[in-house]
């Protein structure tokens, strides 16, 4: 027996897999009914063709969710948006959430957007969902620490939103904790399965995505797929500009009326574009080589818009699928003029659609291995491993020399807590981590930090993450501190004295 096994906790792993079990039944329900809505949604498009009366009462049903949805808001202000950033600010002890209230809204709130056709998707709700679910399951039975109880269920959610198991593993260490831990691992994978399990009970083994790739991409095409990775990664600064620009934008609209900007406009689309309703799986029928180039690209342009619009709202709802659906039509644009201009054989049309998504995905979240091998469980296919990485360090290395930060991590400044926003005499303090200093190699809750302090955030070998009790100070790490006292001159030698050299 080895000496990993002996040592490791069965009941943190029974836990694990009761979390994921539970989490990934709610997730999957979720995923279950949106997937009935869009099918609806598509019937409701066809019906308004021909029954002009049918829009009239349609739109009636828009009023009703819009109303809802700002009810939802008000009562629960975590549950707008994706939900990722929520969570990473729960890991980061920055808000503390009530479970069942967010789980209850989330749910619904993540429901009426469905139906009210905004484009929004449900990986960033079911993260949210699956980690709610963890945290009221150990608020009421004890079964992990706050960590790992959020972090679990989030992998959960991930695992069962995609029927992705691994990616959900992946994602928790790359996104959310930032570091490698073996309790972790082996907690997130033992939920991540169980909810692969409730997912693939229910949905099948089916691949997300049913692209065929017959061949492997040949060498001579590598430099197209640099140049892929490069568009990718400036689509992706615009893509992480343009969403913070339609936020602050619809920010300057009241409350109540902001939510009916992307209603009004899924009436519009519903009418005369209703493929780009929803998160937007139906799209990739039109991603073929046969496709017209004008249509691709007024699809992406369209869906591009609208999927600003509708996050920008503050509606329940991720960006996640989407991005992955605008990425595939990227590379099907990208590939269509390649082999109009005879640079490319149609056989690796579908080849250079797969890396636009996992290029796109890596150049806005920057997690580029959940990236990939999200891909690949979506897919089916492990093909053409090699170019998958080349396309998304290429659009990786362009959104860093753009200096544009990873989209979750400018989405989480909002959730700062409300104390630190309202106190005039805050201060941001960046200080380095010197070489044998009193807190070097020493857990955050083990130092004695002054009480006007507050870490939020580490920078290490250029990665910035949130820092929480669990994380061990390295020495050359870039530490950021709110500090709230008024004699910060005194905060700031305190802090000195603890991370200088001894």
């Amino acid at each position: 027996m080895s000496s990993n096994f002996r040592h490791l906790d069965l009941k943190l792993l029974i836990s694990a897999i009761i979390v994921g079990l539970f989490s990934g039944t709610i997730v999957v329900f979720y995923r279950f009914l949106l997937g009935l809505i869009e099918g609806i949604l598509l019937e409701i498009s066809d019906i308004v063709e021909t029954e002009p009366l049918s829009l009239v009462i349609y739109i009636m049903i828009i009023i009703v969710v819009g109303l809802l949805l700002n009810y939802f808001i008000k009562k629960e202000r975590l549950i707008s948006g994706s939900g990722i950033p929520q969570i990473e600010a729960e890991l980061g002890k920055m808000i503390d959430s009530d479970p069942l209230k967010v789980l209850i809204y989330k749910f619904f709130g993540g429901i009426l957007s469905s139906l009210g056709g905004l484009s929004l998707g449900r990986e960033g709700p079911s993260i949210q969902l699956g980690a709610m679910g963890a945290k009221l399951l150990g608020k009421r039975f004890k079964l992990l620490d706050d960590e790992l109880l959020l972090m679990s269920g989030s992998a959960a959610g991930l695992s069962g939103a995609f029927s992705a198991p691994l990616s959900g593993v992946m994602f928790c260490l790359e996104e959310l904790h930032h570091s490698f831990s073996t309790k972790v691992l082996i907690t997130v994978m033992a939920a991540s399965v169980s909810a692969d399990f409730i997912a693939s009970y229910v949905f099948g083994f089916t691949p997300t995505f049913s692209f065929v790739l017959k061949d492997n991409i040949s060498l001579i095409y590598y430099p197209l797929i640099i140049l892929l990775g490069i568009l990718i990664g400036m689509l992706g600064v615009f893509y992480n500009n343009g969403t913070l620009f339609f936020q602050k934008l619809l920010a300057k609209v009241s409350t109540e009326s902001r939510i009916y900007i992307p209603l009004v406009l899924s009436i519009i689309l519903l009418r005369v574009m209703p493929e780009v309703l929803g998160g937007g799986h139906h799209l990739l029928e039109f991603i073929d080589p046969s496709t017209s180039l004008s249509l691709l690209i007024v699809l992406l342009t369209v869906k591009f818009f609208f999927s600003f619009i509708s996050f920008g709202s503050g509606a329940p709802g991720g960006i996640f699928f989407p991005l992955l659906v605008e990425g595939s039509l990227f590379g099907a644009i990208f590939a269509l003029i390649m082999i109009k201009a005879g640079l490319l054989d149609e056989a690796f049309f579908f080849h250079f659609v797969i890396l636009a998504m996992a290029a796109f995905f890596t150049a806005i979240v920057r997690a580029p291995i959940t990236g990939i091998i999200l891909i690949f469980e979506m897919t089916g296919s492990l093909a053409n491993l090699l170019p998958l990485l080349l396309c998304s360090i290429s659009s990786y290395i362009v959104a860093e020399y753009f200096k544009c930060p990873p989209i979750y991590e400018s989405l989480l400044e909002k959730y700062e807590p409300e104390e630190l926003r309202s106190l005039k005499d805050v201060e941001l303090l960046e200080m380095t981590v010197e070489y044998q200093s009193l807190v070097s190699d020493k857990k955050v809750a083990e130092i004695n930090w002054p009480k006007e302090a507050r870490i939020i955030k580490i920078e290490r070998y250029g990665k910035s993450f949130i820092a929480d009790g669990h994380t061990i100070i390295h020495s050359g790490d870039r530490l950021s501190f709110h500090i709230t006292a008024r004699d910060q001159f005194k905060v700031k030698n305190e802090l000195l004295a603890l991370l200088q050299s001894k």
